[in-house]
């Protein structure tokens, strides 16, 4: 009997908001997983940058003005520290950027009046 009282007493205190609370813990290593994966996902929505090669042959016909526009791909050109592609890159421009040049080319490569060299290839 005493049983059966204090089980009511249970039951009569228990408060009608209760409700069952379900508590979900996700490790560590999956919040890393999903991070990472935002990241390869963002990087690839991504147009890729106008990449200069090594072995550019020749200039083309880029006449020695002062200023030209870059046409690329809808990427970034970088600005590279030497008249090479495989030289440290100091910066970048964007497609429809205008820029000064100081009227040198070597190797396809077209120097800019404030310091660095872009492709050639990528100016207009």
């Amino acid at each position: 009997m005493e049983a059966l009282a204090l089980s009511q007493s249970f039951v009569a205190y228990e408060s009608p908001e209760s409700e069952l609370q379900l508590e979900l813990k996700i490790p560590n290593s999956a919040w890393v997983g999903v991070a990472g994966m935002a990241v390869a996902l963002s990087v690839l929505g991504t147009p890729g940058e106008a990449q200069a090669s090594c072995g550019y042959r020749h200039c083309g016909g880029h006449s020695r003005n002062s200023y030209a526009e870059v046409a690329t791909n809808g990427g970034r050109l970088n600005i590279r520290h030497r008249p090479d592609g495989c030289s440290h890159v100091i910066g970048k421009l964007y497609n429809g950027d205008n820029v000064a040049l100081t009227g040198r080319y070597r190797n396809g490569w077209a120097q800019l009046e404030g310091g660095g060299w872009v492709s050639a290839s990528w100016l207009s």
